[in-house]
């Protein structure tokens, strides 16, 4: 089973009236036991042939298994291990 990723804009929102930030939700299934590379098709606002790497993840399980950050998430992929169970899903907030 390979690893798809799904990203869905919740809102948008100004941090003191400067900056445009989006959340954005990430449905993550197929997890595999071990190390995940996840891509996760988070594309600029500005330009969307361009990844964009998120600033703020925030992880909710959405299966019964043991997940974690292995390392913070570039422009194009995320990366989680999970401890144990296959085709394990999740879904991650992220901020770009």
């Amino acid at each position: 089973m390979s690893v798809a990723a799904t990203a869905i804009t919740l809102y948008s929102f100004r941090e003191d009236r400067r900056r445009l930030y989006r959340r954005i939700r990430v449905d993550i299934t197929g997890l595999a036991s071990g190390a995940n590379i996840i891509p996760h098709g988070v594309t600029k606002r500005e330009n969307s042939t361009q990844g964009a790497a998120p600033i703020d993840e925030q992880i909710l399980l959405t299966s019964n298994v043991a997940v974690h950050r292995t390392q913070a998430a570039d422009a194009t992929n995320l990366y989680y291990t999970v401890d144990s169970g296959s085709g394990s899903t999740i879904s991650v907030y992220v901020t770009v």
